[in-house]
């Protein structure tokens, strides 16, 4: 059996993922003409981008969010025109939700400024770190369901 590890280890790795996270920050001037968001409104962003065509509730859910926080984020996302409302096929009183182009755009920019910034280490690193992916998401999960 594995030993847990210890408090100093596991404070160590969140601050690196930290670090990481903060470097890979959308607010560089690359991006500035990319429209500001709010953590909440790039979650759902990233959600309708992951699932596209989600109802409001499904994006509720996959991204842990109230829903209302998730309808305020969906409001304020089309009224800037970042994404769009459509009947659901298969319930007329449903709404599913989709990117526009011009946020379609604006992920792959923020994609493509995080592939830059990443590209910058080693490939090794990189390959490793690509390989933990997967256990880096169920540890997500794990702390989330907690």
């Amino acid at each position: 059996m594995t030993k847990p590890p210890s408090v100093d280890a596991l404070a160590d790795f969140a601050d690196a993922i930290l670090e990481l996270a903060n470097k890979l920050d959308v607010r560089h001037p690359d991006l500035r003409d990319v429209l500001p968001l709010t953590g909440t409104e790039i979650a759902v962003v990233r959600a309708v981008h992951r699932v596209p065509g989600a109802t409001p509730s499904q994006l509720a859910e996959s991204t842990r969010l109230q829903r209302s926080n998730v309808s305020t984020a969906l409001r304020s996302l089309e009224a800037r025109g970042l994404i769009a409302r459509e009947p659901a096929p298969e319930n007329a009183r449903s709404v599913t939700i989709r990117l526009t182009a011009q946020a379609a755009d604006d992920v792959a920019r923020i994609n493509e400024y995080w592939a830059g910034r990443l590209r910058q280490a080693d490939p090794d690193d990189l390959a490793a770190l690509i390989a933990a992916r997967g256990a880096l998401q169920r540890v997500s999960a794990a702390i989330t369901r907690a």
